[in-house]
């Protein structure tokens, strides 16, 4: 399973929706011009997480996105499903001729371990768990 950067933006949205929640909204050119992502795109993003309840949005000059629930409830699922339309191992009807897959209980077995796993993070431990700032620089000497 591989992610498209898109979801990784969607994410990093989410972390920083996270780590503003409860306060003023933010602004979408703010979190993409911190996180080096195109804002427009970044805008698209937000309006799919809109569109699906996870995010919300005020208008006006105080205005801008914001998680519409507790991150702590919130989960990566939620926002990778909502990006990715869902959790895909490999489609059997572009591998196979036949479109039947030989090890298709295997993989969903291991479809539903990772969403369980995504199931279980919340955005807050997603937001925990970021070892670092985009656009930061971390030397060491």
């Amino acid at each position: 399973m591989r992610l498209t950067a898109k979801t990784y933006y969607a994410l990093v949205a989410s972390v920083d929706l996270t780590r503003h929640y409860g306060g003023a909204p933010v602004r979408a050119a703010s979190i993409a011009d911190k996180h080096g992502i195109p804002t427009r795109f970044l805008e698209l993003i937000l309006s799919e997480l809109v569109n699906a309840g996870i995010v919300s949005s005020k208008r006006g000059s105080d205005g801008g996105f914001y998680l519409k629930s507790d991150p702590n409830e919130a989960t990566v699922y939620d926002v990778v499903v909502t990006i990715e339309g869902g959790i895909t191992i490999f489609d059997c009807g572009k591998i196979s001729e036949t479109g039947q897959c030989m090890f298709t209980d295997y993989m969903g077995g291991l479809r539903a371990a990772i969403e369980n796993y995504l199931k279980n993070t919340t955005l807050k431990e997603l937001s925990d768990s970021a070892k670092f700032e985009l656009n930061t620089l971390n030397y060491v000497i």
